[in-house]
């Protein structure tokens, strides 16, 4: 649970072996590499080596719902030419699906006037055929003048009619459009069909038979874009006419397999502690178990290396909020039998792992506050059994509702702020967030008490000594002069401002219970509404309540989820990163080989 400290590592050797040097080092894979000199106009020109056409290949290939066993080796494989005829059973097999949705339209609209062609032009003298599909109420609406006109058949509510005529007869001639139904005789267009679909079996079985060189095909592509990545590093060492140097950044515990791989390879290896103007990049290293709070984390900004890594904080609160937001236990088990269920489709990554872990604890936190505030699908149980009792928290409740969820974003707040102290000691700057700690808890004692007595006089008494705090330690300029001191005092006035941002910060958690809230009035109505539908409406009326009921939870479901993530992030990123967060770091980016995975 920290950031991993880094060592400043070059690589200094004979022009010669850069090339070797480079894959060694790419190998390795623990490097972040750093531009030693620009060299933007020649890296514009390096390809990427991740292709269009081939990347498109490989997912063709990768997706064919029934593949062949994939070959490890073949002496035979042509990169080039799998993926042509890849790409060419993908344009060509799309281009049959919409030839055969076409034919199957052409052949509905024709199979309602028959099997029929169209005589010769000469035939007719010059007279052509007209479709119309009629309304029977609309049938004494047609014009006499526009031509011969006959009722080849009529149904209930249609009379399908030809009108014979040189000219197309005019839009306001005719009560509806005409009715294109082509040239080609129905059975004609059913030979067409058939033809269409027996050419996407072949070329089903050819996409199926060129699932075999997926494998080699990802190897390749993986090789192709690892060169890329050597020829664009190449580019940012520093170069003279027999010497380069390699500049990067790499981990404490890696430094002897650094010094390995340079003596392995006969070149030079300096190897120094950040400089106090270094930027370092940002590694952040959890147990598995809150990994995926790096995730929370770097979604939206990646903390500075001299800073903290706040992941399992952000880990365990997102769980909290989220949960607090859906409150509903009947949601949170139905989600969960969802992610069991479709488990394997996440993947087997590391980060895959890591999302399937966050899922499952969102689901048993939406349980937990779903079964502590009594809300089932939005049914509340009644009759005092174990479920009713373990109820123990009213939503309905405005006042402790508020005192809840400003207790919470008060400690989330002070947690901000302690860990931010912790990290500055040894400085005095440490002083000024555990005045905001001062500043927050006084303000929550005073409030949880009403604002008067000695809980609360107490609590006005940290909010004074917290800002005295923050309005002294507010500002680092150092104090040598009248002058000097004039500027740290404006400075500490100006951080002590930010009283404001606190008290607007706190009552930002309020969003937790006024979510929450909605959730659950939202489930309460909708099966409020199901059941008034089954009552008013005998017999039908039930499958109607069924509809709404499943309807209905699930668009408050979608929402619960929705606002659940977006606020239960917001929460992390924007109100405990404001107090808790000082600097924007870069993440930590290890030139390294790729893995092929299938």
């Amino acid at each position: 649970m920290s950031i991993v400290a880094l060592k400043k590592v070059a690589l200094i050797g004979v022009a010669d072996d850069k090339a070797g040097v480079l894959e060694a080092v790419q190998a390795f894979g623990g490097f972040h590499l750093v531009p030693l000199k620009s060299a933007q106009k020649e890296l514009e020109a390096v390809p990427s080596g991740t292709g269009r056409e081939a990347t498109a290949a490989l997912r063709w290939l990768v997706d064919c719902p029934v593949p062949r066993r994939p070959l490890s080796r073949a002496p035979e494989f042509d990169m080039n030419a799998v993926i042509e005829a890849a790409n060419e059973n993908r344009r060509a097999l799309s281009a049959a699906e919409d030839e055969k949705a076409a034919l199957a339209r052409r052949i509905r609209d024709v199979a309602r006037w028959g099997e029929f062609t169209f005589p010769a032009l000469e035939d007719t003298d010059g007279y052509r055929f007209w479709f119309y599909e009629v309304p029977n109420s609309k049938v004494r609406h047609v014009r006499p003048d526009v031509g011969i006109v006959e009722i080849v058949h009529r149904s209930s509510t249609t009379a399908y009619m030809v009108v014979l005529a040189r000219q197309e007869p005019l839009a306001s001639a005719m009560p509806v459009p005409r009715v294109h139904i082509g040239s080609h005789a129905l059975s004609t267009l059913e030979r067409q069909l058939e033809a269409v679909e027996v050419r996407l079996d072949d070329l089903w079985l050819e996409r199926r038979d060129l699932t075999k060189w997926r494998l080699l095909l990802a190897r390749n592509l993986a090789g192709a874009r690892d060169a890329a990545a050597r020829r664009r590093a190449a580019l940012e060492t520093l170069d003279t006419e027999h010497v380069f140097v390699l500049g990067g950044w790499v981990r404490a515990d890696k430094v002897g397999e650094v010094e390995t791989l340079a003596e392995r390879w006969g070149v030079a290896s300096v190897i120094e502690d950040p400089a106090p103007d270094d930027v370092p990049p940002t590694l952040l290293e959890n147990p598995p178990a809150l990994a995926a709070g790096e995730d929370l984390v770097t979604f939206y900004q990646t903390p500075g290396y001299r800073g903290w890594d706040p992941s399992p904080i952000v880990y365990v609160s997102f769980i909290v909020f989220f949960g607090m937001i859906m409150t509903d236990a009947g949601y949170g088990l139905l989600l969960l039998a969802l992610i069991l269920l479709l488990r394997k489709r996440f993947g087997t990554g590391e980060t895959a792992r890591r999302m399937l872990r966050l899922a499952i604890w969102l689901c048993v936190s939406t349980t937990a506050f779903g079964v502590i505030t009594g809300s089932y699908f939005g049914w509340e149980p009644t009759g005092g059994g174990l479920i009713s009792r373990l109820a123990f928290i009213d939503l309905a409740d405005v006042e402790a509702m508020m005192r809840l969820t400003v207790t919470i974003g008060v400690v989330h707040v002070i947690v901000a702020n302690l860990v931010n102290a912790w990290n500055m000691r040894g400085s005095g700057e440490r002083f000024a967030p555990l005045g905001w700690c001062l500043v927050a808890g006084g303000g929550l004692a005073a409030y949880l008490a009403g604002g008067a007595g000695p809980v609360a006089a107490l609590g006005i008494a940290g909010i004074a000594a917290g800002l005295a705090l923050v309005i002294v330690f507010g500002s680092n300029v150092p104090v040598t002069s009248a002058a000097s001191l004039a500027r740290r005092l404006m400075g500490g006035l100006l951080a002590g401002a930010r009283v404001v941002n606190l008290f607007s910060d706190v009552l930002s958690y309020m969003r937790l219970f006024a979510l929450g809230l909605a959730a659950a009035s939202l489930g309460a109505t909708i099966n409020t509404l199901a059941d008034q539908v089954m009552h008013a409406v005998p017999g039908i009326g039930v499958l109607v309540a069924i509809l709404v009921l499943v309807l209905g939870h699930a668009v408050n479901l979608g929402l619960g989820v929705i606002a659940g993530t977006v606020h239960g992030l917001r929460l992390n990123v924007i109100e405990f990163f404001n107090w808790g967060m000082r600097e924007e770091g870069r993440p930590f980016r290890p030139f390294r080989k790729e893995e092929t995975r299938l």
